[in-house]
């Protein structure tokens, strides 16, 4: 009996290690770790490591206790996903939940756990728990996200996502000091009818490539559509972010005889809304538009 009970942990452990899943059981009524098999697939150490570094904050009152086995195990800003988990299964509940892992180099992987509440034969509850590395999964979740926020022909912000990321940036505390900009190309249509619509692209393309070459790496940048780009930069002083502008109408565009017309507010200190905001620019780009190849202000209108 004893040899096929071996025989069987030896077999499941191999399962475990085959499928990169560990699986965990906690003493529900004292909330305390009993043991681990095949820990390090997902945390990189081994289980009677996990137990003894958990075993070191038995002294500890509960709360303590509990924040403390936390931050071990779990990224803090998944810390509530896991509680709630827990209160679940305390209930009679299977939870399914996931929370990213802390791994022993201090790095953390995504991982989806399993949790199950079993009732022992003197009549106590344990949880068992399955956790198994999702990391690859949410890497596809997240490209896709990118993927479906970008302008697929320029690869800068599309402007969905550009309008969410801008109202985010806007509500951001502390807020750094911030202008809207809507740069549009002067007769762009004549581009393309007199070069061909292959050199109309190849021009939105450098002005993409030049629009992040001249502006800091935290500024947001959108096609707003067709011929026109829409940023929200972060400046530090008007006079840095007028010359910016001035080197990137000079920056010219191949052999193109390609000018190009900015519109721009400054976002004011407090509370503003983003469609005033953009409603201000686009006035300030038709000013500009009357000239073409300048920056106009909304606040010099």
């Amino acid at each position: 009996m004893i040899l096929q009970l071996l025989n069987y942990k030896n077999y499941l452990e191999l399962v475990l290690k085959s499928a990169g899943l560990c699986v965990f059981e906690v003493d529900l009524e004292k909330q305390t770790y009993l043991g681990f098999v095949n820990a390090e697939a997902i945390y990189g150490v081994s289980g009677e490591k996990i137990l003894q570094d958990v075993r070191s904050f038995a002294a500890l009152d509960p709360e303590l206790y509990m924040e403390k086995v936390s931050n071990y195990f779990v990224h803090p800003t998944d810390a509530g996903v896991v509680a709630d988990a827990f209160e679940k299964v305390l209930s009679g509940e299977q939870a399914i939940y996931d929370a990213r892992m802390r791994t022993a180099p201090g790095d953390y992987v995504w991982c989806r756990v399993h949790a199950t509440p079993y009732q022992k034969e003197d009549g106590s509850v344990n949880m068992i728990g399955v956790v198994s590395n999702v990391s690859n999964l949410y890497e596809h979740i997240l490209d896709a996200r990118e993927k479906s926020m970008r302008d697929l022909f320029t690869g800068l912000y599309n402007k969905t996502s550009f309008d969410i990321l801008c109202r985010e940036c806007l509500c951001s505390q502390p807020k750094p000091c911030y202008a809207l900009a809507i740069i549009d190309l002067d007769d762009f249509k004549n581009i393309n009818d007199t070069f061909g619509h292959a050199a109309g692209d190849r021009v939105l393309l450098d002005v993409s490539k030049q629009l992040q070459k001249h502006f800091l790496q935290q500024t947001l940048i959108g096609r707003f559509g067709g011929d026109e780009f829409i940023l929200l930069i972060p400046f530090s002083k008007l006079c840095y972010l007028e010359k910016t502008f001035n080197d990137f109408l000079q920056d010219s565009v191949g052999s193109y005889p390609v000018t190009k017309s900015i519109g721009y507010v400054v976002v004011p200190d407090g509370l503003c809304k983003y469609e005033t905001l953009l409603e201000q620019a686009d006035q300030a780009l038709y000013v500009a538009k009357k000239t073409k190849n300048c920056i106009q202000r909304y606040e010099q209108i």
